[in-house]
């Protein structure tokens, strides 16, 4: 096997831990440096991650020959600078999602991406559970039959939670709460199983958080197949995370415990997947293999880098998955009016993105 591949994080809040001990569990990968602007979390992250030296500024990182990639952990709105500066310094670029805060940066992203010609992968990483991935053998196997409807529902407490002092608290840094930031996911998800969303029907609440964000977020998704999806995304809850497929053959469930999210090469033992067909009482359990959503990405991102890989979740699916966020935003501006995905991609100037 030839040496490791070489990447480095810059954000190492909790969620660069998260990935950092993903990191850890690969023996194709490994993090060589890091950035904060704190020395403090620098020293303790080289620390907890044997990370072997750290970048006092963003530009130290980057004129570092050794680093082949980046993992971007920083806030949302913060990405477009960050990955057009690591783009341009020819480093690959991992961030995690969303993409960007609003579809204006997520435009200029991709233009960045396609001008440098660098590989740049988007942390959509639950489609790679197990429970995803089966799904969508059964799907394109015909043994669901046509897909008419799919459910989707991923929440938590984090609304509960939010102080001003933090970045979720902001509309323009978090803009719609728990959908921008749990909802993407499942937007990401039912694209992969169902194709591109065509229109969206939403409605947004703030109903326990003092925040300027909801907590509650319930959209209507309209496909370009004809089937039509339910999305909810709250922050007042405990964990939930569950995908639901109706098909003229077979029904399937999904169930995740979300308390198992993080060590993501646990989480498919805490899963359940069933299906249900005509005729049919009782659900069957369906086989989840092993999967390590986290790992398995990070790694497919260093292969990318060398050349050796295809990305999966890039710049289109981000764009696309972001586009929902947006057009539901917008639509529960409206009291609920349906949204085009062409109206709000074509006003931010993304449109080539998804083309």
């Amino acid at each position: 096997m030839s040496e490791k591949i070489r990447l480095a994080s810059i954000g190492l809040g909790r969620w660069a831990k998260v990935l950092g001990r993903s990191v850890l569990r690969s023996d194709e990968i490994e993090l060589v440096n890091c950035f904060t602007r704190s020395a403090e979390k620098r020293s303790a992250f080289q620390a907890e991650f044997g990370v072997a030296r750290s970048a006092a500024t963003l530009e130290e990182l980057l004129a570092d020959d050794e680093v082949e990639g980046v993992i971007i952990t920083t806030p949302n709105d913060t990405h477009r600078d960050i990955i057009t500066a690591c783009l341009e310094a020819g480093k690959g670029v991992y961030t995690e999602k969303p993409i960007s805060t609003t579809l204006e940066d997520a435009a200029a992203i991709t233009e960045a991406v396609t001008r440098t010609g660098g590989v740049f992968a988007v942390g959509h990483s639950a489609r790679r559970l197990s429970g995803s991935r089966v799904m969508k053998e059964w799907i394109e196997s015909g043994r669901t039959g046509g897909v008419s409807m799919l459910e989707a529902n991923f929440s938590n407490e984090r609304g509960l939670e939010l102080t001003p002092d933090t970045w979720r608290w902001y509309a323009d840094k978090a803009p719609g709460g728990p959908f921008s930031q749990l909802g993407v996911h499942h937007a990401d998800n039912l694209q992969y199983l169902a194709g591109p969303v065509k229109a969206v029907t939403a409605h947004t609440r703030k109903v326990f958080t003092k925040a300027e964000v909801p907590d509650t977020v319930m959209a209507i998704l309209e496909f370009e197949s004809g089937a039509l999806g339910y999305l909810g995304a709250g922050w007042a809850s405990p964990g939930i995370y569950t995908i639901n497929v109706q098909g003229t053959k077979a029904n399937l469930r999904y169930d995740l415990d979300f308390t198992h999210w993080d060590e993501s090469h646990e989480a498919d033992e805490y899963s359940s997947l069933v299906s249900q067909e005509f005729g049919q009482i009782e659900r069957s359990p369906v086989e989840l293999p092993p999967t390590d959503m986290f790992r398995e990405q990070l790694e497919e991102f260093g292969h990318a880098i060398r050349g050796e890989a295809t990305i999966e979740v890039g710049a289109e699916e981000a764009v696309r998955a972001l586009a929902v966020v947006h057009a539901g935003l917008r639509s529960a501006e409206r009291d609920g009016a349906k949204v085009e995905i062409a109206e709000v991609v074509d006003a931010a100037g993304a449109g080539a993105a998804i083309a």
